[in-house]
């Protein structure tokens, strides 16, 4: 099968014949019909996130949708040919580190494509089957691909780690793919919402997913009395922009991955009683939640195809932020 192979930090990605997966145990094999592009696989390809990984060599692209192309033995609730997305979460058959070298071995270890195992920048992957979502027939496989992180951590983080609720005030920071996942989100829970983002070109967009108003400057947010600001981005000084600017007793959800090192004042923070959260990862509910917004088109992403030969070049333009949306590829047919 034709895959993109990634070697190491500052080795160009090659483009490679392998094996045809096998299925053991438990596990699928996959027709990759699309494979989403993350800012993780920046990370990933410039150092910093290599680190993540459970071994190099190793095929990346995490955000995965397909096929069943095989089963292995003791899979039961898939056929050949059903259409599903694979869960960023772990299945309950796993039990392991989530990330770092050794966490793809043994039996019930990690099986994440693309950080444990081979991913979606290939024709076919080999998938644990606790980590399928089936995919709602109104639901391209693009749609699907980007779902099981960009939109799905976006809802996972507004609704479950925010918390918000109708009628609360919120702050929506870097409104790239997860931001506006993210935006959307929050408009439909009932909340009244903000957003925030240097490139005042995707104004419009937020503004038509329900956004009441847009700012190029978090402190703009500190004159609307928010409950929630959730920092998608994570820049040079955001998070603590955004704990000055929340009310008093309000929260901050950090996701973004844009700093390595956090800066924070703390008499706004300890004083205004602000609470501080984190998050990595989603339910594989908050998929399943997702693929039904996305079928009763209430989430429309607006994604953008780039050429399976081309994928290094799709990681600069992501590297320098020139993308509007969220980037796929679809691998070559195994006919083709």
């Amino acid at each position: 099968m034709r895959a993109a192979l990634f070697t190491g930090p500052g080795e160009p990605i090659s483009y490679v014949d392998l094996p045809d997966p096998q299925a053991p145990p438990g596990w699928v094999v996959l027709d990759v019909r699309a494979a989403g592009m993350c800012h993780s696989d920046v990370h990933t390809v410039r150092g910093p996130g290599a680190a993540w990984l459970s071994r190099m060599p190793i095929v990346l692209g995490h955000e995965v949708a397909g096929t069943v192309a095989a089963l292995g033995a003791g899979v039961t609730g898939f056929a050949l040919g059903d259409r599903v997305g694979v869960c960023s979460t772990p299945g309950p058959d796993e039990h392991t580190r989530p990330f770092g070298p050794g966490t793809h071995l043994g039996p019930a270890g990690g099986s994440q494509p693309g950080t444990h195992v081979d991913g979606g920048y290939a024709q076919q992957c080999v998938v644990r089957a606790s980590r399928l979502v089936p995919i709602p027939p109104e639901v391209s496989f693009e749609q699907a691909a980007i779902g099981t992180d960009a939109l799905a951590a976006g809802y996972h983080n507004v609704r479950n780690v925010a918390g918000v609720r109708i009628g609360e005030r919120v702050g929506i920071v870097g409104l790239g793919g997860l931001g506006m996942a993210g935006l959307r989100t929050a408009v439909l829970a009932g909340a009244h919402v903000y957003g925030v983002d240097v490139r005042e070109e995707v104004f419009d967009d937020a503004r038509a997913d329900g956004a009441l108003d847009c700012f190029t400057d978090i402190a703009a947010l500190a004159e609307l009395d928010l409950d929630v600001i959730v920092d998608f981005a994570n820049a040079a000084g955001s998070v603590n922009a955004a704990v000055r600017a929340v009310r008093p007793r309000g929260r901050v959800v950090v996701v973004g991955l844009g700093s390595e090192q956090i800066v924070l004042d703390t008499i706004p923070l300890v004083l205004g009683r602000r609470t501080l959260l984190t998050s990595q990862g989603i339910r594989k509910q908050d998929l399943e939640d997702v693929y039904g917004l996305l079928a009763r088109g209430l989430l429309s992403p607006r994604l953008e195809a780039f050429d399976f030969d081309r994928i290094p070049e799709a990681l600069e333009r992501l590297a320098r932020g020139n993308v509007h949306g969220r980037l796929f590829t679809r691998p070559p047919t195994r006919e083709s």
